[in-house]
């Protein structure tokens, strides 16, 4: 069945790894439409010696054709066309040619694996998928396991503040086939981190924190028109997002992070962070 909000174009980094190649797995099996792009890059450093740079070129193009062959077939199933897939290899740095052809093709998404050919080639790709969700404004989806079916399982983590229905927008396409959906809240109570309250008071702020907080969730996904669970959970966001996509066996995460300055950035960028760095599902991280 044809997507009911199909993504209109999905950029695809690929270093050649095992990782790159399950990305562009992942990457067709996401809701994409007759009329939808798939943009294959390869990135060239710009420092190779120019007797090795047209080589380097050369080898990059044939090994993104051998890429593209590899997913031909699920490409046919999926009912796309040829006509939607672009490869090209460019020079340059990694994360700001990413953004650069993400931003020309108006990506939805860049889709990027998780590991590369080597250890060392991991730790840059890792890096580099870092620098690209804190530097660029298009949501990154990073793939951590094989892809045999579209999303079944997700949890859309929110905080409530005016970028969570962003959040929820954004995550729509990924889940809208999907049967098991929570959207879930998990922070500190307020108070805790600043004043030192015990005994039945301490409960009774608590239990009223997490009540605000679940009506407030509630009317958000309801507004969303979402299909979902709702759960509010009390304590450090990082590691009950991480605990609870485990209990659910979630097979994505969807984490936002916010464009701000100050130290509400770092809260919120240490939380996407976390999960980009722990999780052992995929991860879409958004800008609200």
């Amino acid at each position: 069945m044809p997507s009911r909000n199909p993504l209109s174009s999905v950029v695809v980094p690929t270093d050649f790894s095992e990782g790159s190649q399950q990305a562009l797995t992942r990457a067709l099996r996401l809701p994409l439409g007759p009329k939808s792009k798939v943009t294959l890059l390869h990135v060239v450093p710009d420092d190779i010696p120019g007797t090795l740079r047209k080589q380097a070129i050369l080898e990059a193009e044939r090994n993104l054709e051998k890429a593209l062959k590899q997913v031909h077939q699920l490409a046919i199933d999926r009912g796309l066309l040829p006509r939607q897939f672009v490869a090209d290899v460019v020079e340059g740095d990694s994360e700001a040619q990413i953004l650069k052809r993400a931003h020309t093709v108006e990506a939805d998404v860049i889709c990027m694996g998780r590991h590369g050919r080597t250890s060392l080639v991991e730790l840059r790709i890792g890096s580099t998928a870092r620098k690209v969700v804190k530097r660029g404004d298009v949501p990154v989806l990073l793939v951590r396991a094989p892809a045999t079916r579209t999303y079944q399982s997700a949890l859309i983590a929110v905080d409530l503040t005016l970028a969570s229905a962003k959040v929820i927008k954004t995550a729509r396409p990924y889940v809208e086939d999907a049967s098991d959906v929570e959207v879930l809240h998990a922070s500190s109570v307020p108070f805790e981190d600043y004043v030192v309250v015990s005994g039945d008071r301490a409960e009774e702020f608590r239990d009223e924190a997490l009540k605000g907080a679940t009506k407030d969730l509630k009317a958000l996904v309801a507004k969303s028109g979402l299909k979902a669970e709702t759960r509010v959970l009390g304590g450090d966001a990082r590691l009950l997002i991480i605990e609870e996509a485990k209990v659910r066996k979630a097979e994505l995460i969807i984490v936002g992070t916010h464009g701000r300055k100050g130290v509400r950035k770092l809260i919120l960028g240490s939380v996407a962070e976390w999960i980009m760095t722990h999780a052992t599902c995929d991860v879409l991280v958004t800008r609200g």
